[in-house]
């Protein structure tokens, strides 16, 4: 088991180092390589002419995107100006909403308010035109009741009075009766 463990051992060191031998190959590759490109003076212009050409486009595209992002910065400004626009329209729009709403409001209750003593005064009106009703019909009756009694005492009065006037004609007949029997 020792024995094992310590080849385990061995075997995991000897894979480190290959791996830094591997590390150490591949720098040493690439730093031959640079320095070979280096000295190549025609792929040095021809990277050169890449890269001052790979600037140019981004210049040109940064420029661009900058030309934009100023434009939209401009819509932005405008924009907010336009929603600020908008938003006071809609707080006044909002407030005289709620105004109408109130007042609306207060109109539906007058209204009902109004209603509710106009169904009162017509239950008042209808109660004094049932009261009058019968007041007149009360009226009516004692009317007819005096005038019967009148017409009654009406003829009572002439009644008498014609007795009175065939009583006083009598006695002046009487009269002239006697007197006339007083001469015989």
């Amino acid at each position: 088991d020792a024995l094992i463990k310590e080849r385990k051992a061995l075997i995991a060191d000897l894979v480190k180092q290959v791996a830094e031998l591997e590390k150490k190959i591949v720098k040493q590759r690439d730093t031959t390589w640079r320095t070979l490109e280096a000295k190549s003076h025609k792929h040095l212009q021809q990277k050169i002419h890449f890269m001052e050409m790979h600037l140019n486009h981004i210049t040109v595209r940064y420029n661009t995107i900058m030309t934009r992002n100023k434009k939209l910065r401009e819509e932005t400004v405008n924009m907010q100006l336009q929603k600020a626009i908008y938003d006071n329209s809609y707080w006044k729009l909002e407030k005289s909403l709620v105004q109408q709403n109130k007042l609306l409001n207060a109109a539906i209750e007058q209204a009902t308010e109004d209603y509710e003593q106009w169904m009162e005064d017509l239950g008042r009106i209808s109660d004094i035109r049932d009261v009058r009703n019968r007041e007149t019909i009360q009226y009516n009756i004692r009317l007819l009741e005096r005038k019967c009694a009148l017409h009654q005492e009406t003829r009572l009065k002439n009644f008498f009075l014609s007795k009175c006037t065939d009583l006083s004609q009598l006695k002046e007949l009487a009269k002239q009766r006697e007197g006339i029997r007083g001469e015989f």
